[in-house]
């Protein structure tokens, strides 16, 4: 009998011991299960010292916002204790993109040595203007009498959105001939500009250099900011794809940035980006400028000389109704050496606004 009690105590204590064992066990592998944090919480604690210091006169408010949203995502997510790894690391993923992008949306300074020309208009008198960046001579035109007879005038100066802006109309312009050619020649160029059209018309061309042969920039039908390229892949047009951007009678702030070494075309309207073009979308956006045999100048508020569009083979409106020039007005015009990124387009419209 006594044998047989020792036998049951034994496998009492055996059982026990196996129970414990086990309860031990399942105990240890769930703490091995249990998320490991420490990245997360050092990544969030790191994006909370970047938002702390962030202020609207160095990001848009809209950049500040979406982060926000994504910090208080995770904030709230990693209060889970049983938050798996999985969700975890997929949270460190989201939010590193996140600061990426709100870091990519800082307003970024342009420097200097970027400006080729640029035109302020503030002399508020003159028949010819130095801009500033290249000390080029940017001179006063009627339009042409050939299209125009004496029912042309001056460029004239007028209150602009900065200071002083011109006005445009009856075919007057700015012409340079003084210009360096291979200064506008180059593979990144942005053109920056505030405008306040008249009309909406198809011809409201804001700059050109040798027009269609090398490149311009206009507002087409229905006040779309509208470039073209010709480079030694071919020719190219493209427009932000949005009606109505620059509203006439108001002021709009305009930015096209052409980078042929990325293959990249954006346009910017009040700050903002609204399209970019690529080689996918454009084939002919990609090797460099092609450079026109005739010289001509620099135009500004026009498409061309009339002793250039005289030697066109095509049949063209040749009344004050179809010829293509700015009728309205424009303030703080530049032309930059690089591309604008989304921040230097952004600073600019907000320093200038």
């Amino acid at each position: 009998m006594k044998t047989s009690l020792y036998r049951k105590a034994f496998i009492a204590c055996i059982m026990l011991s196996l129970f414990a064992c086990t309860f031990t066990s399942c105990s240890k592998d769930d703490e091995t299960k249990k998320a490991d944090t420490t990245a997360l919480v050092a990544l969030i604690d790191s994006c909370q010292t970047l938002l702390n210091g962030a202020t609207t006169a160095d990001y848009p408010q809209s950049a500040i916002t979406t982060f926000q949203t994504t910090l208080a995502t995770a904030k709230t997510a990693i209060l889970n204790t049983s938050i798996s790894q999985t969700a975890v690391d997929n949270l460190v993923v989201q939010l590193r993109a996140a600061r990426e992008t709100f870091l990519a949306a800082a307003y970024g300074a342009i420097p200097s040595s970027a400006l080729i020309m640029g035109l302020s208009f503030d002399e508020g008198t003159g028949t010819q203007l130095t801009t500033t960046g290249k000390k080029w001579t940017a001179v006063l035109k009627k339009g042409p009498s050939e299209i125009f007879g004496t029912a042309t005038n001056l460029p004239t100066f007028v209150t602009g959105k900065v200071g002083k802006a011109m006005y445009f109309s009856n075919g007057s312009h700015l012409e340079i001939s003084n210009y360096t050619k291979s200064d506008l020649l180059g593979n990144q160029l942005s053109i920056a500009v505030w405008v306040k059209p008249d009309s909406t018309r198809a011809g409201n061309y804001i700059m050109s250099f040798n027009y269609w042969n090398t490149w311009k920039f206009q507002l087409q039908e229905q006040n779309k900011p509208f470039f073209t390229t010709s480079t030694t892949a071919g020719g190219t047009d493209a427009d932000n794809q949005s009606d109505y951007s620059a509203p006439n009678k108001q002021w709009t702030h305009l930015v096209v940035s052409m980078n042929l070494t990325s293959g990249k075309l954006t346009f910017y309207v009040n700050g903002l980006k609204t399209m970019e073009w690529t080689t996918a979308t454009k084939p002919n956006f990609t090797g460099t400028l092609k450079d026109y045999a005739t010289t001509l100048p620099l135009m500004i508020g026009a498409c061309t000389t009339y002793a250039e569009a005289n030697t066109w083979t095509w049949e063209w409106a040749r009344t004050p109704a179809g010829w293509d020039g700015f009728i309205g007005s424009m303030d703080e015009l530049k032309v930059y050496n690089i591309a604008l990124t989304d921040g230097q387009a952004a600073k600019l419209y907000n320093d200038e606004k």
